[in-house]
């Protein structure tokens, strides 16, 4: 599959608080280098968007939810997401976008609601540079 194919979606999701990231990033450069200590978020299912704004800046969008959820689970994803951090997609065509830096890094959003439970993880801002492609982990 080739990679920015706009049939490709996000398949698996990792957040990394900022003050547990090592990032090496370039402005400009369309890849960054992340190592730390990461948690994997179970998600159902996912949607990011990215928008060039007039100017320097790239509005970016996401929506995730979160569906096996319990009393512990939501207790956990909560309070991973109440830090800024560094969020890790990763698409079906093998894709590995980060999202964030230590100097621009991301606050998501939690939500729960429904029967059963369901966690709606989201956040929309801009940035000064669009997701980049992950080359080390």
């Amino acid at each position: 599959m080739k990679q920015n194919n706009k049939c490709s979606y996000i398949c698996a999701m990792a957040f990394i608080p900022c003050i547990k990231a090592t990032v090496e990033n370039l402005p400009g450069d369309g890849e960054i280098k992340l190592v730390g200590e990461y948690t994997w978020i179970p998600i159902s299912e996912a949607e990011f968007k990215e928008t060039r704004k007039n100017g320097n800046t790239v509005e970016q969008e996401l929506e995730a939810v979160i569906t096996d959820t319990g009393k512990e689970e939501i207790d956990e994803i909560t309070q991973l997401f109440s830090d800024y951090g560094i969020l890790i997609l990763f698409y079906t065509n093998r894709e590995m976008k980060i999202v964030g830096t230590q100097e621009f890094p991301v606050l998501v959003e939690t939500s729960v609601s429904g029967r059963p439970q369901a966690i709606t993880l989201s956040f929309k801002r801009e940035s000064p540079e669009p997701a980049k492609i992950g080359t080390s982990f």
